[in-house]
């Protein structure tokens, strides 16, 4: 279950009706529980920061990139006290293979004491709900079918919250107006727009970054820019030895 702020109610959390957490909601609020977001949120949460980490979908939801996983990635997972065994769930891998050019390339991962010797594969669906039940497991609270819209400003144009738009559940209800969910497409019934304040906000919500786009910040040109895409087949090749 999700764990909502205790304060007061978010907009639409109960019959359609909207209420709005009270003072300052919390100390940061991670905006896009992705595996980012949710990392962020839990070791904040550890350090004992009230935490609001807001997702605009509901869990489990889908994302376009995944997933392979490097020993970087698996060593974060286990840091956080996630069981990576193959019993829990998991495929490992021993290295990454390149095609291309005429070339067919196996390379191993290297073995470094600082990190693990194999790479892990996990549907996204099933490894984004994990992380961010993990955070909520820390003391992070998660809010999920949250839309953010925008920053909230204080006097001096510095950013002091967000505003939000919640999902109403169900279809009754008062206070509510129909949208569209960016997420799946489909028509939802969503909540007058709130504010939620934080002394730090958080922009993890992803690739084209609406919080971010909003502050006027754009991406650098200049740099290198990689998309990952995947979709899932059939296959007797599943647990191969390597990443492909």
């Amino acid at each position: 279950m999700t764990e909502h702020a205790t304060d007061a109610i978010l907009p639409g959390r109960q019959g359609g009706r909207s209420a709005v957490l009270s003072g300052d909601d919390a100390d940061v609020i991670v905006v896009g529980a992705g595996p980012s977001g949710s990392t962020a949120a839990y070791y904040l949460a550890q350090a004992g920061l009230n935490v609001l980490l807001i997702e605009k979908s509901r869990f489990p939801r889908e994302k376009v990139c995944g997933d392979g996983l490097t020993p970087r990635a698996v060593k974060s997972l286990v840091a956080m006290g996630i069981d990576v065994s193959e019993e829990a769930g998991w495929l490992r891998n021993k290295g990454l293979r390149v095609i291309g050019g005429g070339l067919r390339l196996e390379l191993p991962w290297p073995e470094l004491s600082s990190y693990p010797g194999y790479g892990l594969v996990r549907t996204r669906a099933s490894l984004d709900e994990m992380l961010a039940r993990r955070a909520q497991s820390a003391g992070a609270k998660l809010l999920e079918g949250t839309t953010v819209t925008g920053p909230l400003l204080d006097d001096d144009g510095q950013v002091a919250g967000v505003v939000v738009q919640a999902e109403v559940e169900g279809s009754g209800g008062e206070g509510g107006q129909w949208g569209q969910s960016t997420a799946d497409h489909e028509e939802r019934k969503v909540a007058a727009p709130s504010s939620l304040r934080a002394r730090v906000v958080v922009a993890a919500d992803g690739n084209s970054s609406r919080l971010s786009v909003a502050l006027g910040l754009r991406k650098r040109d200049d740099r290198p820019l990689g998309v990952a895409v995947r979709t899932y087949y059939k296959s007797p090749r599943h647990d191969d030895d390597y990443l492909e």
